[in-house]
């Protein structure tokens, strides 16, 4: 069974699902967006109640809110964004490296390279 419904505003649809489909459970197969309409697919047999909740969910939705997958991604980057101000200007000395350990200084070489390519692959 499909319900149609006009949502209010924004809408996070992955978090919007995710939010369905832990309330819902097996009654809850999906949702579609498109020309401002939003459809809740539930299977034929759902019952009243579930489907009730789902619009009550929906319109409680607030797109602010993340999926735990949305707030891994968010925690990933704030991490990596972390580890890049910290480390910026650092730059490798292989010659350090080299002097203590022949091996070291070729992987600090490497590493250096690296860190290049990546430089120059967020620059583009």
């Amino acid at each position: 069974m499909d319900i149609e419904i006009n949502p209010r505003g924004e809408i996070n649809t992955e978090a919007l699902d995710a939010t369905l489909r832990a309330a819902l459970g097996a009654a809850f197969l999906g949702l579609t967006v498109g020309g401002g309409k939003l459809v809740l697919h539930l299977t034929d047999d759902a019952p009243v109640s579930a489907v009730e909740q789902a619009r009550g969910l929906v319109m409680a939705h607030d797109p602010a809110q993340l999926s735990p997958r949305q707030q891994a991604e968010k925690q990933r980057q704030a991490r990596l964004q972390q580890a890049r101000e910290q480390y910026r200007g650092e730059l490798l000395d292989p010659l350090v490296f080299e002097q203590t350990n022949p091996q070291l200084g070729l992987l600090a070489r490497k590493i250096a390279w690296l860190e290049q390519e990546l430089n120059d692959l967020r620059a583009t």
